[in-house]
């Protein structure tokens, strides 16, 4: 069931059953050896929320887990993305991220679980973590503070934790080889001038069909 090019698909980050953030990207490719996705600046979301509607990073790390995150109506800024999900089921995204001007700024790794696929894009749970790795692949590992602090509201079980870690262990080996897809491709890449600001399909808020990492690891 692969998405044709030039379509919608939404990039849903969930847990407990609960969507946590939703990202509208355009269809750049999705064949068997993975998915691009392109995430243009300006582009519609939905953001992570905490319980009582402040934005999840205004909420202290002490209490961020406490509570639900829900969410509310947001607007990609910044920098535009080009996303790949790989084949495989292994558990991170890469992004490339381009500057205002469409200048490669840097990759990023997000650690999640694997993406499923569903009628009208993928759902994952973002495990917090994430690696953030330069041109000259220097590589810098993200949000450890924010994975402990999950770890222990009890948010994320331990092994979890450590699955993400040895994850973005990894992806910091193989960047700093050179190793795909840190090897120079797609730094270039340029959105196709027909491609319009992606929406925020009216099925954002679908049942979640994502596993949860914790039955992942017990299936294992």
């Amino acid at each position: 069931m692969y998405f044709e090019t030039g379509r919608t698909a939404l990039v849903r980050h969930c847990r407990g059953g609960i969507v946590q953030g939703v990202r509208p990207s355009v269809v750049v490719s999705d064949d068997a050896s993975g998915t691009l996705l392109w995430l243009p600046r300006n582009t519609p979301t939905r953001v992570s929320l905490f319980a009582d509607d402040r934005p999840v990073r205004d909420v202290p790390l002490a209490e961020r887990f406490t509570a639900p995150w829900h969410t509310g109506p947001g607007v990609w800024t910044g920098t535009s993305a080009l996303e790949w999900i790989p084949p495989g089921a292994p558990w991170h995204t890469v992004y490339w991220f381009f500057d205002g001007a469409g200048r490669f700024r840097n990759w990023y790794v997000n650690v999640e679980t694997p993406p499923v696929r569903w009628s009208s894009g993928f759902d994952s749970d973002d495990l917090e973590l994430d690696v953030v790795i330069a041109p000259d692949r220097s590589c810098v590992l993200k949000d450890e503070d924010e994975l402990e602090a999950a770890v222990e509201a009890g948010d994320i079980p331990t092994r979890v934790a450590d699955r993400t870690r040895l994850e973005a262990a990894k992806a910091i080996d193989a960047a700093t080889a050179g190793r795909p897809p840190f090897d120079g491709r797609l730094t270039d890449f340029v959105p196709h001038p027909s491609w319009a600001l992606p929406t925020l399909l009216d099925e954002w808020d679908a049942p979640v069909v994502s596993t949860p990492a914790e039955s992942l690891l017990t299936r294992s």
